[in-house]
């Protein structure tokens, strides 16, 4: 009784989340993560707020594998999340029309702040191996000052920012941003292809397109700062490390040569 019960409530919950993603009325925050999206999401009440609609996009996978528990249950779960995310596109792909924002940020800057957003699922993973990222797992007397520097640069995907409108929103929508020029001294673009309206915009200058993100939603925008890494209970660990923290020469090349910085940041 108590499970089918559960099994009610969940299903409940999925029809509503795919009436809100087919509704016409919907406007879509869909980006690749920490690039500010949640000061949008909390300034704009009919937004909802993507990362992936792809679970193999998922913007933390040893974070998707903890949601699906552990054991055998671990498969049903995971089973679950396949399905949701299946329906979920099913529902964004009913659409005839779609609004979407996206925002862009400096890659570097992005990449640092999700790792301390994440930074337990990033530890887990470092001293369990879970993903497979290094030759053992490392050991948890291992505490020295620069473990930090280590988990960031073997157990974080550098280049997921690079990639994601190659691999996670071209498919999903069909529209290649890079095929459309993008004003990097405004700090936006406005695309309508397939259905799909676009406000690309590039979170560094945000504030200064308030104005053009409310005429391309018709309705008044105002923002409201949220969820800022300085104001986390890991504020001053995370600055000491964007203070100390110096990319390889060959890593700070892939940034500046990738076609998305090249597109965007000019």
């Amino acid at each position: 009784m108590l499970l089918m019960k559960k099994l009610l409530r969940r299903f409940s919950y999925y029809k509503q989340q795919m009436a809100l993603y087919a509704d016409d009325d919907t406007i879509f925050i869909y980006q690749m993560g920490k690039v500010g999206s949640t000061t949008l999401e909390h300034s704009l009440p009919n937004a909802i707020h993507v990362h992936a609609f792809y679970s193999k996009n998922h913007i933390c996978p040893v974070r998707q594998k903890g949601l699906a528990k552990f054991g055998f249950s671990y498969f049903i779960a995971r089973v679950e999340q396949e399905l949701y995310s299946y329906l979920l596109r099913k529902a964004f792909k009913s659409r005839r029309k779609t609004k979407i924002v996206t925002l862009v940020r400096e890659p570097q800057a992005r990449n640092l702040s999700l790792f301390f957003h994440d930074l337990d699922a990033y530890l887990f993973a470092a001293h369990t191996n879970c993903v497979n990222t290094r030759e053992k797992p490392l050991l948890t007397r291992c505490q020295k000052t620069d473990m930090l520097l280590d988990v960031f640069d073997c157990e974080f995907d550098h280049h997921y920012a690079l990639n994601w409108f190659d691999v996670e929103f071209f498919p999903m929508t069909g529209v290649d941003v890079y095929s459309h020029p993008f004003d990097a001294g405004k700090g936006y673009a406005l695309i309508a292809e397939k259905g799909i309206e676009l406000l690309c915009l590039r979170t560094d200058m945000l504030t200064m397109n308030v104005d053009v993100l409310s005429k391309f939603l018709n309705q008044e925008v105002k923002l409201y700062s949220v969820n800022k890494a300085s104001e986390k209970w890991y504020g001053d660990i995370y600055q000491q490390f964007v203070r100390s923290y110096k990319p390889t020469s060959q890593r700070q090349a892939a940034i500046k040569q990738s076609k998305f910085v090249k597109h965007f940041f000019n």
